[in-house]
This record gives structure tokens, C-alpha cells and sequence, in this order.
């Protein structure tokens, strides 16, 4: 559920102002869909700590020492898949953690 609900914050548009400079500014980027020129590009009008600031991070693919995976997303993206995350993590641990343990009997 709460998948589906960061993944509807991500696709829902944002209200731009009027005008097609002010829309063109407003509208978040596809980063998927950008090389990395057109995201240093984008980048170079906007600060670091912008919501359409975009970032991109690299990691290692499991099982080889050569292969990196690149994931670029917006500083908006990236705070709502942190969000998420650690709320289904959460949720996991909650459902695992045992109902009837008693911290008082228990010593803690």
C-alpha cells in the first residue's frame, strides 16, 4: 500500500504557474529518460538542495567486480523511496517482533 502510494506521489504533476518559462521550470525531469549531459544541463540551473535536482548514484552489481548499476532520480524521488522504505522495513519488523514479550519480567 505504501508503494502504491509513493508511486502516486511520483506520477501526480505539479501545479506549474503560469506562463511556458515558469511551466518548463516547474515540471519535474524524467531522469530515466536523460543522458548525462542533459542532467548536468539541468542541474547547472538549479541548487544542490533543489526537489528537481537531480543525483545520481552508483553501485556495484552482485557478482561481478567490473558491472555498476547507475540510478538517477530527483532529490523529491529519492526522499519519497527513503520514506518508503524504511516504513516497510518498519512494518516488517513490527509484524516479526513478538506481542507477548515482557520487558518487565525480562529484566530491561
Amino acid at each position: 500500500m505504501l508503494t502504491t502510494f509513493a508511486l502516486f506521489l511520483l506520477s501526480s504533476a505539479a501545479t506549474a504557474p503560469v506562463g511556458d518559462a515558469a511551466a518548463a521550470a516547474a515540471a519535474e525531469p524524467n531522469p530515466k529518460a536523460m543522458t548525462a549531459s542533459q542532467i548536468r544541463e539541468h542541474n547547472s540551473k538549479l541548487e544542490r538542495k533543489h526537489p528537481h535536482f537531480i543525483r545520481c548514484v552508483r553501485s556495484a552489481n552482485t557478482g561481478t567486480l567490473v558491472a555498476r548499476n547507475v540510478s538517477c532520480r530527483t532529490n523529491q524521488q529519492w526522499a519519497i523511496a527513503e520514506r518508503v522504505g524504511n516504513d516497510e522495513v518498519r512494518e516488517i519488523g513490527d509484524k516479526m517482533a513478538s506481542k507477548f514479550w515482557d520487558f518487565e519480567r525480562a529484566g530491561r
